[in-house]
Order: C-alpha cells, then structure tokens, then sequence
C-alpha cells in the first residue's frame, strides 16, 4: 500500500476506531449504564418524536382532505394558514376519540366480569369440578380421584387478604415515592406533547435543516445517500404503521364473525381487544386470548376452551397468511424476513424490538437489495466492455 496522504488517514481511522472498540470493550458496564442515562433523560423527546410520527399520518390525511390548495390569479398555490393547526387538533381529537371509545367498550365490561369472576370462584369451581366429572364417569378411578379434591377457600381467601394488607401498607411507606413519580411522569408527558406539536408544527422546517446540515458536513454523494436512506425510513415506517392499522382490523374483524357464529359470548369487546393487542406485531393477538377467556370463563366454561381453540386457529392464520402479505408487503418485505425480523426484534429488544423491528430490517433488506442489484449491474456491464 502507498503511504500517501488518503492511505495516511485511513490508517489513523481504523487505529483510531479500534482503540476507541478496546476502550468501550473494557468499560461495558459504564458505557451502559451512560447509555441508560441518556435515553432516561431524552425519553420526553424520544416519545415526543414518535407521537408526532404517528399524528402526522392522520393530519396529513386531514390536510389533503380538507384543505386543498387553491391557484392564485399568478398560478401560484394558495395555503391556508389555518389548515396545520386546525388539523393537529382534530387528529388529537381523533386519537382521543378512539382511545376514549375503546375504554368505554372494553374496560368496564373487563372490571365487572373480572369482579363477579372473583365473587363467584367457589362456585365456578364447583361447576367445574362437576363438569369434569361428567365427563370421566366412564373412568371410575378419575371420577373418584376428582370427588375427593377439597379445597381450603377460607384459607385461599385468608391468603388474599393477607395479600393485601400487605400491599396496602408497602403503598402506604412509598406513598411520596409515588407521587414524585407521578409528578415527574405527568412533566414529562406535557413535555412530549409539546415536542411532538412542535414538529408537527415546523416539520418542512426541521427537514430542510436536518437536510441543510446532511449537505455541509459530507460530500454530494455521501449527502444524496444519507438523505435516500432518511426518504426511505421515513415511508418504510409509515407503510408499517398503516399496514399494522390494516392488519389488526381485519384481525379484530375475522375474530368477530368467527365468534358469532361459534356463538360466543362479549364478540364485540373481546373483538376490539383482540384488534388493539394485534397493533403488536405477530405476538399481540395472544395477550387478547388470555383476557378473552377470562371474560367467556365467567359465564360458560366449555366455551372458553372453545374461543381459545378458535382463537389460536385465528392466530396462525393471520401469523401466516395475514401478516406476511398485509404488512410484508407493506414494507416490500418477504414474508419468510418478516416472520425472521420480529423473532430477533423481539429476542433483542422485547416489546421495543417487537414494534420497531420489522421496518428496521425492511429498511437493511432495501438498502442491501438495492446495493446487490447496483454491483451486479455494474459487473454485468464490466463483462461486456471486456
């Protein structure tokens, strides 16, 4: 290698990035907790950037439906200067509207089942008891091992109050611990929905920024990839987030024929949690068996078991069937790359990963297809010049 002045600096650099690798190597655990502290103290605005992501596909829908621009006499487009703040606030109204409706569907009717659940245990798990037995009289030594089952609910109920006299007193000694949190988790809130209006608000003047500062400190060629690479994660997650939209109603939807005619009970609102926990890639569906068969469980046992069949039935279906081709294509994902980004999303990252992972790999996926395909064209070229 010539040790001119490029070979020179790209010397330094590697020497540079290794010695700055060993360091952070060496120093795992106070990088970490450095890097914990940062996103504790940036979370407002991190939360505040994702709100204002979200909220902007609404307004924007808003904006082209409502306001259109009209032509001046000169040809020029007239903008409505009402027409941004108008449409932040009707798409908080909206998503304040959806949420609210969802919380009227679902939360009373879960505390009340969820109450007359727990008032009618013994009872339940008597009829249980002799549902079983029914169901063994043809295997006398089950049916007599069954009978003898006792169980001790003074003991159970004991326990629980216990329980919860213990709760109550831990409640009681963090009681400032808890409204300190409160306070700063109320502060903090304020502080994303600011932000997040804030973008909203200015969001053609931040991106003429972020793309003013792109172009000063990097090539032309440099600026125009990071800048494609911007272009192409923001309509990657935008298509995720409409997709995913899509995916859980036709989810919440299917579940909702199916449990009319299996003829079982709460279809409406075990329907709209199913849809909502769908929002969650792959595994979301799950956590709505598991409150839907508590809620079906209070009033008919059998068909409990009955919805948890249908449901997990449902769930490879839409796992394998739906997702793939409503979301995967979505994000021009293969279906085989979503099933592998929401494995690893997951496993790495939990809840975080599992929602972010998909249009994070679907992002990598474009930019390596586009690459490949790039130097394959060049090679093929290459090979005719020669």
């Amino acid at each position: 290698m010539e040790l001119n002045k490029e070979n020179v600096k790209k010397i330094i650099g590697m020497i540079a990035f290794g010695i700055l690798f060993y360091v952070i190597l060496q120093n795992i655990t106070v990088v970490k907790n450095v890097f914990v502290y940062m996103i504790e103290i940036l979370s407002p605005f991190l939360i505040g950037a994702g709100f204002a992501f979200i909220l902007n596909i609404p307004m924007r829908a808003l904006e082209k439906k409502l306001f259109k621009p009209k032509k001046m006499k000169n040809g020029n487009l007239k903008q409505n200067r009402f027409k941004r703040p108008v449409c932040i606030i009707l798409a908080f109204i909206l998503m304040m509207i959806i949420i609210g409706l969802i919380i009227k569907l679902v939360i009373p009717q879960l505390i009340s089942v969820i109450v007359m659940f727990v008032r009618e245990v013994p009872d339940m798990a008597y009829n249980v008891k002799e549902w079983a037995i029914a169901l063994t009289e043809q295997y006398p030594d089950i049916s007599s091992q069954i009978q003898n089952i006792e169980i001790n609910w003074n003991s159970i109920v004991n326990d629980i109050i216990n329980f919860v006299s213990n709760l109550a007193s831990s409640l009681v000694t963090s009681s400032i611990g808890f409204i300190i949190g409160l306070i700063g988790g109320v502060f903090n809130a304020i502080i994303s929905i600011v932000f997040a209006v804030y973008i909203l608000v200015s969001k053609e003047k931040l991106a003429e920024q972020f793309k003013k500062i792109i172009r000063a400190y990097f090539s032309d060629e440099k600026a125009k990839y990071i800048l494609e690479i911007a272009r192409l994660s923001k309509n990657t997650f935008n298509n995720f987030l409409t997709g995913q939209l899509i995916e859980a109603i036709i989810l919440g939807t299917l579940c909702f024929i199916g449990m009319v005619i299996l003829r079982l009970p709460f279809a409406a609102t075990i329907s709209i949690l199913v849809g909502v926990t769908a929002l969650i890639p792959i595994i979301g569906a799950f956590l709505g068996i598991i409150v839907g068969a508590i809620l079906i469980l209070s009033i008919v046992p059998i068909k409990a078991l009955v919805f948890i069949v249908f449901l997990l039935i449902l769930q490879q279906f839409e796992t394998n069937v739906i997702y793939p081709r409503v979301v995967g294509n979505s994000v021009g994902l293969p279906g085989i790359w979503v099933l592998v980004a929401v494995a690893v999303g997951g496993s790495l990252g939990g809840m975080f990963g599992l929602i972010i992972g998909l249009p994070t790999v679907s992002v990598f996926y474009t930019i390596l297809r586009n690459d490949v395909n790039k130097r394959l064209k060049n090679k093929r070229e290459a090979e005719k010049i020669s």
